[in-house]
């Protein structure tokens, strides 16, 4: 079990390498310590038959779109209405395609087109979402 230890913070160059460090480290009781994994994520947590679905369907859509179609852009809407009509077949026991599966990659997609909108890298005309309504309960 790892236990947690603090060290000055620092970064490291090495040949284009920069090792960045938080100032904690994980002690292993073997000699061995590492930099503390806290507000990295725990993808070995992820679950990995889901994500191999996930790719498989990846893989059809390339096959049928072209590799990163996606990519160039979709409004958040479309993947919005996509994903829920989706789980809603899933849900009303449709078994005609992977329902569950495609639910899943639109909103994985929906997420990182969020993301790419946010760093500017696709325009922000692609977030067509309603924008919130003010009321007094969010205000």
């Amino acid at each position: 079990m790892a236990r947690t230890i603090s060290k000055a913070k620092n970064h490291q160059s090495v040949k284009g390498f920069t090792v960045k460090d938080s100032g904690k480290r994980r002690d292993f009781g073997t000699g061995s310590v590492r930099d503390v994994r806290t507000g990295k994520g725990r993808f070995d947590l992820l679950p990995t038959r889901a994500i191999e679905l996930l790719a498989m369907l990846f893989e059809a859509g390339a096959d049928k779109y072209g590799s990163r179609n996606w990519e160039l852009g979709q409004p958040l809407s479309v993947y919005i209405d996509s994903g829920i009509r989706h789980a809603f077949k899933h849900l009303g026991g449709a078994r005609d395609e992977r329902h569950d599966v495609a639910a899943l990659w639109n909103f994985a997609c929906l997420l990182e087109t969020q993301s790419r909108i946010s760093d500017g890298s696709l325009p922000e005309a692609l977030n067509d979402l309603p924008k919130p309504i003010e009321t007094k309960a969010n205000v």
